[in-house]
């Protein structure tokens, strides 16, 4: 019995072990390639779920969970991710033609000389296993004797940046367009300079493409942007064949293309042509890289200089003279609003103004603590009704903009004379709300609450799927478990005005989601108490984030303050889904 104890203990640690093992591999994966955030998302889950049961309470705001044994991982890999980004992103970003390139081989070597890491290109073409150390490479006398010390100096401080190394690695498999025996231009670069956890990343030897590269290449010389694509490919020393497999086009068609290039250009051959794009290359990262255009307002923009300094974006849509609601918006949205929802604003006589709250969009920061956040913005709501002459108005919270609609309503007592949530969220009291989400939103809910050192990472990892283009990819995950919703993203608008949200939430990276994150899942119940006024909840019964339980028993704990409108036909996307049933409550708000 004892023996058959020992070899369940012994096994279950084998699997945990190789779990961690699996989840630290992710980890440095993701900062990578960012396309592979979901495996990352379904392995930090497991792990989290693992550690919960330490905790005996949620109300013990100090309980959080230990994590020592990646930590240090998740740290590395921030930096990895911080000091990669823009080339990451602009690698991974997939036209809306082609399958898509191989990604380039790619490794970590530690100071110990041991690769901790590699991506599936370099693990086939190298024969590359998690224990590979560096001098196992096959790499003749002169590389490895390079490389070699260059991994000594990982021990020791540097002051300053060294060069990369560049050496050259053949091919032991053919794979993801390598043939076997073909030569691999490489470099390694030291990734930041904390001398307990210093790495080598190994990479391909090729040419950053600066995002303002398209808009520099269509002004100067009219390129279109299938013009553009393939330069970008020509560029980083792809030959006609891989560009063609690329673009799902014949190597003739592309032979024709890179003629007229030449022709546009007035390059004599592809050589010079290749040439021409690494001098602009150097003009265009002389700029820096582009902020993500806005779109273009629906409504009337205006913009109110608080006290502190910080103009604050306001957007107005429904008539001038309609009733007041103030609109917060919330982590993964906007002001931007359905056609419909804007014509029933007029024929219902309302207007939304809509602040744009510090970190998203076009606003400006606020460095002030995270955890005051929502008091701030309620201060900055204030100061917009007083200078706006906003007066018995209605605010309306959606989705995580009810933790600012009630703070605003404590803030501004003399001009808000309702509070309005739809798909709100609510206080977070047991542990059992986090277990009715979804699972993409319980994980970064678990992460926010339990393990808040890593959440930047979390988010960041996020932020890096969208940018690199997986927006869409990102919003099915979300939903993916509420099929309610996603029959509503089929409305092509509907679909549009969602992805926009989340491009408004990361366009200055990922503060403005990382404090939203931070206040949603603690339990904001004095924000609620600080004010007296009516509260309309609407809700769908179907929402994969908040469930209809919580906000129930949120309901009950309001008493007569509170009204609830629960729809059985309704999920999360419900003010895009039944605008007309949020007025309907607005309206009747508006007559208590």
């Amino acid at each position: 019995m004892s023996d058959r104890k020992t070899q369940s203990h012994s096994g279950k640690g084998a699997e945990a072990s190789e779990r961690q093992s699996q989840l630290v591999e992710s980890i440095y994966r993701i900062a990578l390639e960012p396309q592979t955030y979901d495996a990352f998302m379904g392995r930090w889950d497991s792990f989290i779920q693992d550690r919960l049961s330490a905790l005996d309470t949620l109300r013990n705001e100090a309980g959080t969970l230990e994590t020592s044994e990646v930590a240090t991982h998740f740290e590395i890999a921030e930096r990895l991710l911080e000091q990669t980004r823009s080339v990451v992103e602009a690698q991974s970003a997939a036209p809306a033609n082609g399958a898509g390139l191989a990604p380039d081989p790619q490794f970590l070597i530690d100071r110990s000389g041991t690769i901790v890491w590699s991506n599936a290109a370099a693990a086939r073409a190298f024969r590359l296993k998690r224990t590979t150390r560096f001098d196992d490479l096959g790499l003749p006398d002169r590389y490895r004797t390079a490389l070699a010390e260059r991994i000594v100096t990982l021990n020791a401080a540097s002051e300053h940046g060294d060069p990369p190394l560049i050496f050259q690695m053949p091919v032991l498999d053919a794979s993801d367009g390598l043939a076997e025996g073909d030569v691999v231009h490489l470099q390694a670069q030291r990734l930041h300079e904390k001398l307990d956890s210093d790495l080598l990343l190994v990479g391909p030897l090729a040419a950053h493409w600066p995002p303002s590269m398209p808009n520099l290449l269509a002004t100067t010389y009219g390129l279109s942007q299938s013009e553009c694509e393939i330069c970008e490919l020509l560029s980083r020393a792809h030959r006609p064949k891989d560009v063609a497999d690329y673009r799902n086009s014949s190597i003739a068609t592309v032979r024709t293309q890179i003629k007229s290039l030449l022709v546009k250009t007035g390059c004599g051959s592809q050589t010079e042509l290749v040439r021409l794009l690494h001098l602009l290359m150097r003009v265009a990262e002389s700029h820096g890289p582009a902020r993500p255009a806005a779109p273009i307002s629906q409504g009337k923009m205006t913009t109110v200089l608080l006290k502190s300094g910080i103009l604050m974006p306001v957007e107005v849509h429904g008539p001038a003279n309609g009733k007041p609601v103030i609109f917060l918006h919330g982590m993964l949205d906007g002001a931007s609003l359905t056609s419909q929802l804007r014509e029933t604003l007029s024929t219902r006589g309302f207007r939304f103004i809509c602040p744009t709250r510090p970190w998203f969009g076009d606003a400006e920061p606020d460095y002030g603590p995270m955890e005051t956040a929502p008091a701030r913005v309620g201060g900055y709501v204030r100061e917009m009704c007083e200078q706006m002459g906003i007066k018995d108005a209605l605010v309306l919270g959606h989705m995580a903009g009810a933790v600012y609609a009630y703070a605003s309503a404590a803030q501004a007592p003399d001009h808000i004379r309702a509070i309005v949530n739809v798909s709100g969220g609510v206080p977070i009291i047991s542990r059992s709300q986090f277990a009715d989400m979804s699972h993409r939103q319980r994980v970064v809910a678990y992460t926010a609450r339990y393990t808040p050192s890593l959440l930047p990472f979390v988010v960041r990892a996020g932020i890096s799927q969208i940018n690199s283009g997986g927006t869409e990819r990102f919003m099915q995950s979300l939903y993916a478990n509420a099929s309610i919703d996603m029959n509503t993203l089929a409305d092509p608008e509907v679909c549009r005005v969602v992805l926009e949200g989340y491009k408004f939430a990361t366009r200055q990276g990922h503060s403005a989601f990382e404090i939203d994150s931070y206040q949603v899942v603690r339990d904001w119940s004095h924000l609620v108490s600080g004010s007296d006024v009516p509260v309309g909840l609407i809700h769908g019964a179907h929402d994969p984030v908040v469930s209809p339980r919580s906000v129930r028993d949120f309901a009950e704990r309001l008493g007569n303050r509170a009204s609830l409108d629960m729809f059985e036909d309704a999920g999360q996307l419900l003010l895009h889904q039944f605008p007309d049933r949020v007025l309907d409550t607005l309206a009747r708000m508006t007559a208590r």
